[in-house]
């Protein structure tokens, strides 16, 4: 297994409701296991333009405002990627690569709240 990196995630207050009702929905208890399931369940479809190419994944201005929540360990392997996604779309620039994958992740989050099923068990 490779090196674990560590990180503030940025998310907005919709996206911890996601969260909290995938948890119930997972019977998890912990936000940072449900983000990492998120995270590798979506890495794992390798389609990333069903997930970060819609339109429904541009900001609409309220990124920004979104706040640390917590803090997420990850695989340096996912870590990569999650960067690699975000330097193939077109994203708004952000000033830390904290905020980068934040951002990569919120998509994640939209994404399996309109796909539930795909979080894998």
């Amino acid at each position: 297994m490779g090196r674990i990196m560590k990180f503030s995630l940025y998310l907005k207050d919709t996206h911890m409701e996601v969260i909290d009702g995938l948890k119930k929905k997972h019977s998890i208890d912990s936000n940072e296991e449900m983000v990492q399931k998120c995270v590798k369940s979506a890495l794992q479809l390798q389609n990333n333009d069903l997930i970060f190419g819609s339109t429904r994944e541009q900001c609409g201005g309220g990124c920004f405002m979104s706040e640390p929540h917590f803090e997420v360990d990850i695989d340096e392997d996912d870590f990569n990627k999650l960067k690699n996604v975000y330097q193939n779309y077109e994203f708004e620039e952000y000033d830390t690569e904290e905020e980068e994958i934040s951002k990569t992740i919120r998509c994640i989050i939209n994404f399996v709240d309109y796909e539930p099923d795909a979080i894998s068990n």
